[in-house]
């Protein structure tokens, strides 16, 4: 279930999701003084990442007539920089951010973005001007902290907090790791593994008690189609038993060989005979007259 309350905190706005929470400043300051208030009373100024969340924080903010309208968290330093938004260095600037004719840098330093919330047709669109004008913030406050996700990377997006995991953990939390199947002991050696489970990335060593070991003699736990070690499991042989498969290999190889010369021989036969009536038969066969 999803819904929206609105508070007074002070100075400020609310408007709360299941995620994250947007903040709106009633007081207009200039871009920097935006910022701070942001990251001393929240996270930081608000970090769009697509349209569809662009959209979302319009439709939280009460609509103006006209400028002042709210500052949102992207700008550059530079003319020739690209737009980058703050605390996650995201250039993401969309298709159709910009109102039309904009960023036009009207005033040669217009390197602050506010966003317009109206009843025009530029609702929503963006429109660069000068970091020293003032107008009201739009903050963000993050859900994720440094407990959010045991083994992985906490990611919010509209109404949902999600945890990336690392290669080798699951769970909602990232609290699980990933095993890959037991390996049994050989009769004739022994394995070792480098963490002593079967996580991800766990390297496994083979060896063999007098006898000789067939196959790869590591493995290591890797994410294939499924989590599974990166070949086969090894087997001890014995010498003689190696010796035994060498020979028959190599009296197969030659049963083989001797088949192919015979079936080569025979169809060369073949055609020499098939070819003598034609000689015979030629005009340098004939009888001279």
């Amino acid at each position: 279930m999803k819904w929206t309350v609105i508070l007074i905190l002070g100075c400020f706005l609310t408007e709360t999701t299941l995620s994250w929470t947007y903040h709106f400043s009633e007081e207009a300051l200039n871009w920097t003084k935006a910022r701070e208030l942001c990251q001393t009373n929240f996270t930081d100024m608000v970090v769009i990442q697509n349209q569809l969340e662009n959209d979302y924080i319009v439709s939280l903010l009460p609509n103006k007539t006209g400028s002042p309208y709210y500052w949102i968290g992207i700008t550059k330093k530079q003319l020739n920089e690209p737009w980058t938004w703050v605390g996650n260095n995201s250039t993401w600037v969309g298709e159709h951010s910009w109102a039309l004719n904009e960023p036009n840098n009207n005033h040669v330093t217009e390197f602050c973005v506010e966003i317009y919330v109206n009843t025009g047709p530029n609702r929503g669109k963006w429109n660069d001007e000068k970091c020293s004008n003032k107008k009201q913030a739009v903050c963000f406050k993050a859900q994720c902290n440094s407990t959010s996700c045991e083994r992985g990377r906490c990611q919010e997006t509209i109404g949902n907090t999600t945890c990336l995991c690392e290669p080798g953990f699951e769970g909602n939390r990232c609290q699980t790791a990933v095993k890959c199947p037991p390996l049994s002991q050989s009769d004739n050696g022994f394995v070792s593994c480098s963490s002593g489970s079967r996580i991800f990335n766990t390297t496994c060593q083979f060896k063999c008690h007098g006898f000789l070991i067939v196959g790869s003699s590591e493995l290591i736990c890797t994410h294939g189609a499924n989590w599974e070690w990166s070949g086969p499991r090894p087997v001890c042989a014995s010498y003689e038993l190696i010796l035994l498969v060498v020979v028959g290999s190599g009296v197969l190889s030659s049963c083989y060989c001797i088949c192919f010369c015979c079936i080569s021989h025979r169809k060369k036969q073949k055609l020499i005979r098939e070819k003598q009536p034609e000689d015979a038969t030629s005009p340098s066969g004939g009888i001279n007259k």
